[in-house]
C-alpha cells in the first residue's frame, strides 16, 4: 500500500489520480491516512478534490482522536487559503471527520461559523 499510494500521487492527470486514491481509501491503514489526504489536498479540481476527500472521510474518522485532531489542525490551515467555493464543498466532504471530533453539535457550530462568516463575503 504504501508503494501504490507513492504511485498514485505521481500521476499527473487530476482525475485519475483521484480514481486512484479514492479507490484505494477503504484499504487505507491509518498510519497512510495523512499522505492520503495530502494527496487528496493536492488536486485543484474542486469536485474531484471532494470526491477524493469524501472517500477518505469515513476511514479518516476511525483514527484515533489525537491523531485525527492534529491532521484535522493541519486540513483547517489549507482549507482556510482556499476560495470560498472550495471551502464549502471541502467541509462538506469533510463531514464525517467534523462528527467525529465533535458531534452534531460541533456539525452545527461549524455550519454556523460558515454563515458568519459568509456575511462577510456578501
Amino acid at each position: 500500500l504504501p508503494e501504490a499510494l507513492a504511485a498514485a500521487k505521481q500521476i499527473q492527470h487530476e482525475r485519475y489520480r483521484a480514481d486512484v486514491l479514492s479507490n484505494l481509501a477503504p484499504i487505507v491503514p491509518p498510519s497512510l491516512l495523512p499522505e492520503a489526504v495530502a494527496a487528496a489536498k493536492q488536486i485543484q479540481s474542486e469536485y474531484i478534490r471532494a470526491r477524493v476527500l469524501s472517500s477518505l472521510a469515513d476511514k479518516l474518522s476511525e483514527i484515533p482522536k489525537r491523531k485525527l485532531f492534529s491532521l484535522w489542525q493541519d486540513t483547517l490551515h489549507i482549507l482556510s487559503l482556499r476560495t470560498r467555493k472550495n471551502l464549502l464543498a471541502d467541509i462538506q466532504a469533510l463531514t464525517p471527520v467534523i462528527l467525529s471530533l465533535g458531534d452534531k453539535g460541533a456539525l452545527k457550530d461549524t455550519a454556523t461559523a460558515i454563515q458568519d462568516v459568509s456575511l462577510w463575503w456578501e
